[in-house]
């Protein structure tokens, strides 16, 4: 109730500021199958977020306010797409949940773009279908492949209407989802072959040659996003194999160097932003080499957080509570497990390497099982939308262990404080609630059973121990 009552302040302000229809965009539908109260909307990197209220017949209206035009996220329960607004839209989408993308017809202004977007978005996957099918083909074949889609992108965009500023963002998403598909040939080609392809020499020159300073790219694609890092992760890899004394920081500060639209020379040096981290001992040194490269406020705020959140997750630190929902009833507390160590898991039954761990996590589990000193936690970050499909991944998997979930997922505060991002995530803490360990320790690592051994001891079943 907290947070619908949160939306429909939300919607009012909004709305107040969007009376004019120059400086707001105007959006307004009907969901079939709606599955819950809210209709989010949200930029791709969560500069902007709102929340519409949705009612029982499943219908949502707002205004609001937009810093620029662009491809935006709009998620309705475990349902989400891509929609294209701006300011001075008013645009109706109506759309069946069960089929969210498929089933979206428009009307009103704003509505020939995303119709095209999602004629495109059909498009692709006639044209692509299978991924294996695909793209498990020669070179040769492969590069005559997506010549041919690509072409047939373009005869479908040539065949609209859009404005000129619409075809040129179109132009541009047709040219990066060209450039990511091509790049991503030996990585698809390699997972479902396990097997190299022979690549020509200069095949990832395009890559190579990318363009880093196309800001209507960056603010409106995704491909052109992953394409950047895989550009970054090309030089890279070469200044490793060059450099004597290579530093990573160093590399990543020359490259950025280059770079003069500000948000992507800031999505480069986040890639170094794994070097502040409570694992590394120089953390605090990297924290004062990175912050200098940085341009834009939010990546600064980005940083500053990872800095406090190594602190405070450093080994001899203290881990902040929780109270979560029990499998097998009632809620359970970390404050209730103090006096024994606690290896904790956090993972979503969404996440495949999380599931990948699980048979040696039972084993783990297993070993230990009766082992008075030490209690093992699985926390699962599923949202509330996926709480039956936890429940009963749980009963089936026969993990062990006490099987907990967040209550608001990756936004709670145990999760905040840890600043988990990437799962699996494996946590051990000490008799007194202090830190041993922050991440890493998975349990089909050695170094798992061999820290165990040090702090709880040996294996009760010995037999099943590795």
């Amino acid at each position: 109730m907290k947070k619908i009552f949160i939306g429909v302040c939300l919607l009012l302000v909004v709305t107040a500021f969007g009376q004019n229809k120059e400086t707001a965009c105007k959006l307004q539908g009907n969901l079939q199958n709606a599955t819950g109260s809210e209709l989010q909307i949200f930029k791709f990197d969560h500069s902007f977020e709102i929340t519409l209220p949705v009612d029982e017949n499943g219908n949502f209206s707002g205004s609001f306010q937009l810093s620029e035009p662009g491809l935006y996220f709009i998620k309705q329960g475990t349902a989400s797409s891509n929609i294209f607004l701006k300011n001075s839209y008013d645009l109706t989408m109506n759309s069946d949940t069960k089929a969210f993308s498929k089933s979206m017809k428009f009307k009103g202004e704003g509505a020939d773009f995303n119709q095209y977007l999602k004629d495109k978005s059909d498009l692709k996957g006639t044209l692509v279908g299978d991924a294996k099918t695909f793209f498990v083909v020669s070179i040769d074949s492969f590069l005559v492949r997506i010549d041919n889609y690509s072409a047939k992108m373009k005869q479908q965009l040539d065949a609209t209407k859009l404005i000129k500023k619409d075809r040129e963002l179109a132009q541009k998403l047709i040219e990066y989802d060209y450039l990511l598909i091509r790049n991503n040939y030996q990585k698809f080609y390699v997972y479902h072959t396990k097997t190299e392809p022979i690549i020509p020499e200069h095949y990832l020159d395009p890559i190579r040659n990318l363009d880093m300073n196309d800001a209507l790219a960056y603010n409106n694609s995704m491909d052109y996003r992953y394409l950047i890092v895989d550009k970054w992760r090309i030089y890279e890899a070469d200044a490793k194999k060059k450099t004597e004394n290579y530093s990573i920081i160093d590399f990543t500060a020359a490259f950025a160097d280059k770079i003069q639209y500000e948000p992507v020379r800031d999505q480069i040096v986040r890639m170094v932003f794994n070097q502040v981290d409570a694992r590394n001992p120089n953390y605090e040194l990297n924290y004062q080499k990175i912050k200098p490269l940085l341009r834009v406020e939010k990546s600064k705020e980005e940083l500053d957080k990872r800095l406090a959140t190594a602190k405070s997750n450093s080994k001899g630190m203290s881990l902040i509570s929780f109270n979560y929902e029990n499998h097998k009833g009632g809620t359970t507390s970390l404050a209730s497990l103090k006096g024994k160590y606690v290896y904790i898991d956090i993972w979503a039954t969404w996440c495949g390497p999380c599931v990948r761990e699980f048979p040696e996590l039972t084993k783990l589990i297993a070993d230990y099982k009766g082992n008075p000193n030490i209690e093992f936690v699985c926390i699962s970050i599923d949202s509330k939308e996926d709480h039956d499909k936890w429940r009963t991944f749980v009963t089936d998997k026969k993990v062990g262990g006490l099987q907990l979930i967040a209550d608001k997922g990756l936004q709670a505060d145990f999760m905040k404080f840890l600043n988990v991002s990437l799962i699996p995530r494996n946590v051990l803490i000490d008799p007194q609630g202090n830190i041993i360990s922050s991440a890493g320790l998975r349990p089909s690592d050695k170094a798992t059973r061999e820290a165990l051994g040090k702090y709880v001891g040996a294996p009760i079943i010995k037999s099943v121990a590795q």
